[in-house]
């Protein structure tokens, strides 16, 4: 109930901020420092309302981990890992934001919980019939496994995903399989 009240006044302070600027030009009254104060004081409570929105779905959790994301990698990692917890989410929407969240891990070479997040996708999508891993995702994966030196478990879940179907054969892969460190 709170949050719809905050929406109504949201909703009035913002007609009332547009009267009072399309009617200032013409009648003369406010600077245009005022202006600019009024603009910037509502796109900071508008900013302040879509924090405190709860998040219930998926294009909740979206809308938060594409703002956060821009900022802060730690808070988008954080906004995807909540959004898992929802009960309310289906299975390909929580195997969707299970990927993003194995990417996130990746992007910052957290290659041990990406690995751990990886493997949530690929049990997801050995349960189901539809879905296949695309190639730049399946390089990310085999990528995170060798970055955590489990080179071999990298091979065993390829060669699974491969003889199943889940993906197709990928000659970057392969590469990344056989080149050893020295």
């Amino acid at each position: 109930m709170v949050d719809k009240k905050a929406f109504r006044s949201m909703i009035l302070l913002l007609f009332i901020i547009v009267l009072l600027i399309g009617f200032s030009g013409y009648l003369n009254f406010l600077p245009s420092t005022i202006k600019s104060i009024i603009l910037v004081l509502f796109v900071l409570l508008f900013i302040f309302y879509e924090s405190r929105r709860p998040v219930k779905s998926l294009k909740d959790i979206n809308r938060v981990y594409q703002r956060r994301s821009l900022f802060s990698r730690k808070k988008a990692i954080e906004t995807l890992e909540e959004g898992l917890q929802l009960e309310s989410l289906k299975d390909n929407e929580k195997l969707f934001l299970s990927m993003q969240l194995a990417l996130e891990y990746y992007k910052v070479k957290d290659y041990e919980k990406a690995c751990e997040a990886f493997k949530r996708v690929v049990d997801e999508v050995l349960r189901t019939d539809y879905i296949k891993i695309e190639e730049k995702f399946l390089i990310k994966l085999v990528g995170s496994y060798i970055l955590n030196n489990k080179r071999e478990e990298a091979q065993k879940i390829y060669n699974r995903l491969l003889a199943l179907g889940k993906c197709d054969k990928s000659k970057v892969v392969e590469d990344m399989l056989k080149n050893r460190p020295s």
